[in-house]
């Protein structure tokens, strides 16, 4: 059988041997032409051809590498770094940055990072028409010397929003950045809803204040008068709010330093686990939006993802991490509950069941985190689950007897809980309710304790203790 030959482009046949029938090829000398084609080249005349090709592509490269250099940078990019900057404040452009890795560098400093988180945290609602140094005496220059080198003008809530979640998804954000900047926001505050606001303070208070700005001395409650003389009472949390109030009228007003308008769901949800890092900056938005009270139910126009939370709490179940469930689970109860207050029809508070049944697969041994779930909703334990009704019979001790029967009541449980949250629930904002049967014997027999209280105000990272005052300034 014959073999088609395939031919292989750009291979060479090697040449057959000569025969001996066949003369041998001559060699040919330098300048000698052989037949039918050029004359071979010496070795000085290769070397000069080579020089001159090599100086005429130099010739030619030159005006053009001269020409690229020149064009390299735009005419924005050619700023100096400060106006740059300013152009960039001034617009808040996101994708400004995402232009060129020139103008990416030139608006990458620390005192722009500064700026924009003190305009993305500040709630300058109150600002009004009347910004300008001039019309306010003077106070204004405080707040432009705090924003430097931004032109300030007022951002309207939309704006405001925006730039905040853009700020909280860059990854030049951290914790400990914003924690510095919390007295500059303390201080933008106090000068917005206090100084602007007309309130003259006698030489001494004034000093006082000023004093505990520069963190000189502890004074905390400060006093002064309006136009009417009326007469007005600071009262600051460090790092945390300020309050306001006219002691004629008896009217306040809580601002906060750390305006939020959501909490971000890639922190709440926990994909990746959730560091230290990740707890203390959760506590702090909680504390920051004010969800850590039991006598006021408002979100202050805050706003989250319920899945997103609740993602959070599965995974803290699963990781074993108490710290970061208690604080997901305050968050979780206070949103709920303060919308049912404001809801003429509310939905009775409730966590997912599953939570409960991970929690038992996740410790079976250590009942902690079951216990901090029913804390926070007791009514939502499910009352046919096999694999809790074992759990509970395996626990063999007090804990595990009130459970079974909780099971067993939670029919009229979740009915009195529906009627009223606050008195019918056996836990209620982390408070068992002594007036309820399950809730006495909550105290009695699982905790030996007359009572529990709110669990709100308790906190694993204290943001007012951040405010230390220097002490050899206050001695001298």
């Amino acid at each position: 059988m014959m073999l088609t030959p395939i031919k292989i482009r750009g291979r060479r046949k090697r040449p057959p041997k000569p025969t001996a029938s066949e003369p041998t090829p001559k060699k040919l000398k330098p300048g000698e032409r052989p037949s039918g084609g050029r004359r071979l080249l010496s070795i000085q005349e290769i070397a000069r051809s080579s020089q001159l090709k090599l100086d005429r592509r130099t010739r030619l490269l030159t005006p053009r590498a001269v020409s690229v250099e020149r064009s390299r940078f735009s005419t924005l990019e050619s700023l100096p770094v400060e106006l740059i900057e300013r152009i960039f404040l001034y617009a808040l452009n996101v994708n400004f940055p995402r232009a060129s890795v020139v103008l990416n560098a030139a608006v990458s400093s620390e005192r722009v990072y500064r700026v924009l988180v003190l305009l993305a945290f500040w709630d300058d609602s109150a600002a009004g028409d009347n910004v300008g140094g001039a019309e306010r005496g003077g106070n204004g220059e405080v707040i432009e010397r705090i924003l430097r080198p931004l032109d300030y003008s007022p951002l309207d809530e939309e704006e405001r929003g925006e730039l905040q979640r853009t700020v909280l998804r860059c990854r030049w954000f951290s914790v400990n950045r914003l924690l510095d900047l919390l007295p500059d926001l303390m201080s933008l505050v106090i000068q917005r809803h206090w100084i602007h606001a007309g309130i003259r303070m006698e030489d001494d208070k004034r000093e006082a204040l000023n004093r505990f700005l520069g963190k000189e001395e502890d004074i905390r409650v400060f006093e002064g008068v309006d136009t009417d003389n009326n007469h007005w009472t600071l009262s600051v949390e460090p790092l945390v709010s300020v309050t306001i109030r006219n002691e004629v009228t008896g009217q306040q007003q809580t601002h906060r330093v750390l305006s939020l308008k959501g909490l971000p769901e890639k922190l709440l949800q926990g994909e990746n686990g959730f560091s230290e890092d990740d707890s203390t900056f959760l506590e702090i938005l909680r504390i920051g939006s004010r969800f850590n009270r039991s006598d006021q139910l408002d979100t202050g126009g805050v706003s989250l993802s319920r899945e997103a939370i609740q993602q959070g709490i599965h995974s803290a179940l699963i990781e074993k991490n108490p710290r970061v469930l208690v604080t997901l689970l305050k968050i979780d109860e206070y949103f709920i509950r303060s919308q049912n207050a404001n809801n003429p029809n509310p939905l009775p508070y409730a966590l997912p069941s599953d939570h409960f049944r991970t929690a038992v697969q996740s410790s079976p041994v250590d009942p902690t985190f079951f216990q901090l779930l029913l804390r926070t909703s007791a009514e939502s334990v499910p009352g046919d689950d096999s694999e809790i009704t074992q759990w509970a019979m395996d626990l063999g001790n007090s804990l595990g007897d009130w459970l079974l029967d909780l099971m067993l009541r939670l029919p009229q449980q979740i009915e009195a809980a529906s009627e009223n949250p606050a008195q019918g629930s056996i836990f209620y904002m982390g408070r068992v309710n002594g007036q309820t049967e399950m809730g006495r014997r909550y105290l009695d027999e699982v905790l030996n304790v007359p009572e529990l209280g709110s669990w709100m105000e308790e906190t694993s990272f204290d943001v007012s203790g951040l405010w230390k005052v220097n002490k050899e300034d206050s001695q001298t």
